[in-house]
């Protein structure tokens, strides 16, 4: 990044193009960065997988997985590979070439739709969580699986960001965080951490994604509910609740609606009032809760239920699917004027392209700093 992540930095992040690529009616379920920030890919309900080359600000390509259905695609370290779970006619993972549209491999093994998928940021080992109460670990070089945990519900899974360890998050039958060696795949877990019951606002509501920082401290729980929560990743303590956001309530399973920025002194989310919000790690809390410190207005550009920040650029990438009335939309593409801190003055123009305004609309959002 040119510059480090800051308060004033964030606040000025406007929606610079909104993408509509997949059918009407079909939501955008994940959305994932190649390590480089260079290209973005979205798994979508309408069983494609849509290319945005974030450079260049503009869609690249489409990719068809009409038989097997798509989620939770992720890049390798590879720009032009992805895995993704499939959502019909088997649990299998699929490792796609994107250059010319070839599986290099399949990974089979899951009895239950696949809920989570991550790749190691340190080499070609990848986890996957399913509904059926397994965590498997796995290699892109081999078809066959390298680790078997069976736990007592559907899990969420991540690993840190030396990639030598990973977290096991379980809930709700237990609300609890198990973190395991990599090189000890088979063994306990050398650490457990339960959030307590309520963790000082009711009743926790489901979890639905689990996020190291990049510095490795600190763990991100997300939730369906008011309320996403903080842990020291070292002691398991309960550090800060975040609060002000009102829930996305998405009934499609996707890969999140909360994320750290890069350099992990940040937290956003996505709100129902088609916001997004920022919450400053570094301010004092009350009583352990945390307001947000920024609300960024989508212009309109739907609920954030898919939210994720680039690692390499000041880029966030937001998803939906909103339904404003029965008319359809092809493509929607909005730029943003912004101010020169210098002197005021314009430095581009607002221009505004659209194909009908109300519609039925899944949309994919780029935010760049103004």
């Amino acid at each position: 990044m040119s510059k480090p992540i800051s308060s004033q930095l964030l606040a000025s992040l406007r929606p610079s193009k909104s993408f509509r690529n997949n059918k009407p009616n079909s939501a955008i379920t994940s959305v994932d960065f190649d390590d480089g920030g260079r290209w973005a890919i979205a798994s979508c309900e309408d069983e494609t997988l849509q290319l945005y080359d974030c450079k260049q600000g503009k869609h690249s390509k489409t990719l068809y997985s009409k038989k097997y259905g798509v989620h939770l695609a992720r890049f390798t370290h590879h720009s032009t590979n992805v895995v993704y779970a499939s959502t019909k006619e088997d649990d299998t993972i699929r490792y796609l070439s994107l250059h010319d549209n070839l599986y290099v491999r399949y990974f089979k093994g899951h009895k239950k739709k696949v809920n989570c998928l991550e790749v190691s940021p340190l080499n070609d080992q990848f986890l996957s969580s399913s509904w059926d109460n397994t965590v498997r670990l796995w290699d892109l070089r081999s078809s066959h699986c390298h680790g078997l945990l069976n736990i007592p519900s559907p899990s969420l899974t991540t690993f840190d960001p030396a990639g030598i360890i990973f977290a096991v998050a379980n809930h709700p039958l237990e609300s609890s965080i198990c973190l395991y060696d990599l090189r000890n795949y088979d063994k306990e877990p050398f650490s457990t951490f339960r959030l307590p019951p309520g963790a000082g606002h009711g009743q926790i509501a489901d979890w639905t994604k689990i996020e190291f920082s990049n510095d490795g401290k600190l763990i991100l729980i997300g939730t369906r509910g008011d309320s996403h929560y903080i842990l020291d990743s070292f002691t398991g303590e309960l550090k800060i609740r975040l609060y002000g956001h009102a829930p996305t309530m998405s009934n499609t399973p996707t890969s999140g609606d909360v994320c750290f920025t890069p350099d992990g002194g940040y937290v956003l989310a996505g709100s129902a009032d088609k916001s997004v919000m920022v919450w400053d790690l570094h301010a004092s809390t009350r009583d352990g809760a945390l307001a947000p410190q920024h609300i960024l207005d989508t212009y309109n550009c739907g609920v954030p239920r898919v939210l994720q920040f680039s690692p390499k650029n000041h880029l966030l990438v937001s998803a939906d699917k909103e339904v404003v009335s029965v008319s359809s939309i092809s493509l929607t593409i909005r730029a943003f004027g912004c101010q020169s801190r210098r002197d005021g003055h314009n430095i581009y123009i607002m221009i505004v392209l659209q194909l009908q305004i109300s519609s039925d609309r899944d949309i994919l959002t780029l935010y760049i700093e103004a």
